[in-house]
């Protein structure tokens, strides 16, 4: 009971952290605030329409390859979809991904963006 307390903590948490880098990424893109929607509303519907393209995706490709998979898996105690829980999870690392990859450019290329 714990430990799915604390995984639903965790997800919470890099939701969060997610949306949040996500929205500072936009807030950088985008200087004026005159009708455009919030960064934070703006990063949630990222952070949706990345995680529903991602599923689609493995969906498609698990039926194009016909990979037979389990149609729930249990992460502590919690049934949970696995091509979701992939998804989720990749929406949510991406804005980091891409980070790393920006401040990795940057070192190899000074003055580049």
């Amino acid at each position: 009971m714990l430990a799915t307390i604390l995984f639903c903590a965790g997800v919470f948490a890099l939701m969060v952290l997610s949306v949040k880098e996500k929205a500072h990424q936009l807030s950088l893109r985008e200087k004026s605030l005159n009708g455009t929607p919030s960064p934070l509303s703006g990063a949630l519907a990222y952070l949706v329409g990345v995680a529903g393209g991602i599923y689609l995706s493995l969906s498609l490709l698990v039926d194009f390859l016909e990979v037979n998979i389990p149609s729930r898996i249990a992460v502590l105690g919690l049934e949970l979809d696995p091509l979701a829980t992939i998804a989720i999870t990749l929406a949510l690392l991406q804005p980091f991904i891409l980070r790393l990859c920006r401040v990795g450019r940057c070192k190899i290329m000074p003055g580049g963006k």
